[in-house]
């Protein structure tokens, strides 16, 4: 029963999907071009066009209470693409580096051989590197306990001498 309710459901979809696309190649006129629920304007900026279905949808009373939650949709989803895209540059910065860097052992130069003097300059910048690296973080870690004890030190004085005892 299952299986054949959901054939019945999928040919009628199919159905009513075919006679109305069919109604509607055949009511519109042949000047509607793909993507015109936006208008182009001079500035390069888009608009809503008012004679597509979304700015009817919009200017109609249903869609009126609707339109702050979709374009707050809209802002997010922005957001979340912008986000998407710096990390991925972030990302290909990465490889970049890596790329460059050369390692002994590294996979792009296992077949390079070399000399006594690159492995020992290759492992110094590294050693370098990595030392930098820590004496940043040590230094940030520092930092935040440093305002952490400012703080606790000028909560304490708001909350007065009497507090503790």
């Amino acid at each position: 029963m299952g299986l054949l309710r959901s054939a019945l459901l999928l040919g009628a979809g199919a159905a009513v999907g075919y006679f109305a696309s069919r109604r509607a190649t055949t009511s519109e006129p042949a000047q509607r071009t793909p993507g015109s629920a936006l208008l182009m304007r001079e500035h390069g900026e888009l608009a809503l066009n008012p004679e597509s279905q979304m700015g009817k949808f919009f200017d109609s009373p249903i869609g009126k209470p609707l339109q702050p939650y979709a374009l707050r949709a809209v802002e997010f989803a922005a957001r979340v693409r912008e986000g998407m895209q710096e990390k991925e540059m972030e990302l290909n910065a990465k490889v970049e580096r890596q790329k460059q860097d050369l390692r002994p052992g590294s996979l792009d130069t296992w077949d390079r051989q070399m000399s006594s003097a690159e492995i020992e300059s290759t492992n110094r910048r590294l050693a370098e590197r990595e030392l930098i690296e820590v004496e940043a973080e040590i230094a940030s870690l520092e930092e935040a306990q440093k305002r952490a004890r400012e703080q606790r030190i000028a909560r304490d004085r708001q909350l007065g001498d009497g507090f503790f005892n």
